[in-house]
């Protein structure tokens, strides 16, 4: 058992701090004093699905605890780790600030040496930066950093904790990686020591492959519309290839959101300008996915003729199904390309959280996805949420004054949306 004080606590730092107590460790999050009580009663401070459980099973033991004080959180630690989500802006460029005023706290209230554990996702460079950071405030600390990427997603976080592909420990000493990986043998899944830069620019790597993966399969799904090919089918075909694999990030639909994902291809970016080496991959990935929100009002303007004066009803807000954030959420940029064209929306989500949201598009929330129909000349689908399949498809039909669905997850059947009424448009889906 280690003594762990985790800090930077929202979403990923409510993931982390909650399953490495559940593995047996002893850990104190250092977070907001209202945050604090919230995670101590067992709830998050944004929706995760098992994580109040597992929060209030290791709050009852005694292996978890939330407070404000970083002496208190400090105090016994072994590994103290910096799980800040990693703010952005709306070019999904990172803000550090948080992060390294978190270092500095760490520095002014450490008493005892620690290995620093950094999971944000951060430039390449930035741990041993953050390790200096603290370094100058902390006498008693020698300096032991390790990056430790996180592969979390949004949904099924704790899932992609307990059941990782792999854990990646950067350390460039190796007694320090040991005493991590220590911390991670429960888990059953491989487990790769590398160096600190090593491990940074893995982490870049993967999401902005996955990106690519993305703007990829959406410049093919419009190739396919307009020559009358499946992209779904497409898809499917390229993953039978054993090269790609049956779990490539191959769906077709709005691009990549929340931020995530755009985070890494915004680093390599500027770190290709900081040292003179051109990026033109990640330019035309970022240029494909950057222009993907306005699909939606393409594709509707062509079904109803024009966008001035018509209503939409939109299903999810969320950028993803299983979480409440609406962080870079694309629906945003959709609502505000419809609303600015003279449309009206009406917009039904089960969770998502607009108080997290600065200057709302214009929009009316509904509590009922039947709602969104009434009146609306389309629906459109942004978010898979569960249930959506199983709608009462001829009662939804008869509550709308046009009938156009854009289905932009290819969820639902085309052959039963035309059968119920529905004019029906999918993401690449040419023979639809």
């Amino acid at each position: 058992m280690a003594n762990i004080c985790v800090t930077g606590i929202w979403h990923q730092g409510a993931v982390v701090s909650a399953c490495l107590a559940d593995l047996g460790n002893q850990v104190t999050g250092v977070c907001p004093a209202d945050t604090a009580a919230e995670l101590n009663s067992g709830n998050p401070p944004v929706y995760e699905p098992q994580l109040p459980e597992i929060l209030r099973r290791n709050v009852q033991a005694g292996r978890l605890h939330y407070t404000s004080d970083y002496q208190e959180g400090l105090r016994d630690a072994d590994f103290a780790y910096i799980c800040t989500d990693t703010p952005v802006n709306l070019q999904d460029e990172s803000d550090l600030n948080p992060i390294y005023e978190i270092a500095e706290n760490i520095g002014e209230n450490l008493a005892r040496d620690i290995v620093l554990g950094i999971t944000a996702q951060v430039p390449i460079g930035t741990s041993e930066d953050l390790a200096r950071t603290v370094s100058r405030k902390a006498q008693a600390y020698t300096g032991a950093v390790a990056y430790i990427p996180e592969f979390l997603r949004l949904g099924i976080a704790v899932e992609t904790f307990r059941q990782a592909d792999r854990v990646v420990i950067g350390c460039n000493d190796a007694a320090t990686a040991n005493r991590i990986a220590a911390l991670y043998q429960p888990l059953g899944c491989p487990i790769m020591l590398t160096d600190v830069r090593s491990a940074e620019m893995g982490k870049h790597a993967a999401n902005a492959f996955l990106s690519m993966s993305i703007s990829f399969i959406n410049e093919i799904a419009g190739l396919c519309e307009a020559l009358k090919a499946d992209a779904l089918q497409v898809a499917q075909i390229l993953k039978l290839d054993n090269r790609i694999g049956p779990y490539a990030f191959l769906s077709p639909g709005l691009g990549f959101a929340g931020g995530t994902l755009g985070r890494e291809i915004r680093a390599l970016q500027k770190l290709g300008l900081r040292h003179q080496i051109e990026t033109p991959l990640m330019d035309a990935v970022w240029a494909i996915n950057a222009q993907r929100y306005r699909l939606v009002s393409r594709r509707l303007a062509t079904a109803l003729g024009s966008l001035h004066g018509k209503q939409v009803g939109i299903w999810g807000l969320t950028y993803k199904s299983g979480t409440s954030t609406m962080r870079r959420a694309i629906s945003l940029d959709i609502i505000r390309d419809l609303a600015g064209q003279g449309a009206s929306v009406l917009a039904f989500d089960p969770l998502a959280n607009l108080a997290e949201v600065e200057n709302l598009p214009s929009m009316q929330r509904v509590a009922d996805p039947y709602d969104t129909a009434r009146g609306s000349h389309a629906l459109v689908l942004i978010t898979e949420w569960q249930g959506f399949q199983d709608l009462d498809w001829a009662g939804l039909k008869a509550r709308m004054a046009g009938n156009v669905i854009l289905d932009t997850r290819n969820l639902l059947d085309p052959v039963r949306m035309a059968a119920a009424g529905f004019h029906y448009l999918g993401i690449g889906r040419g023979l639809a």
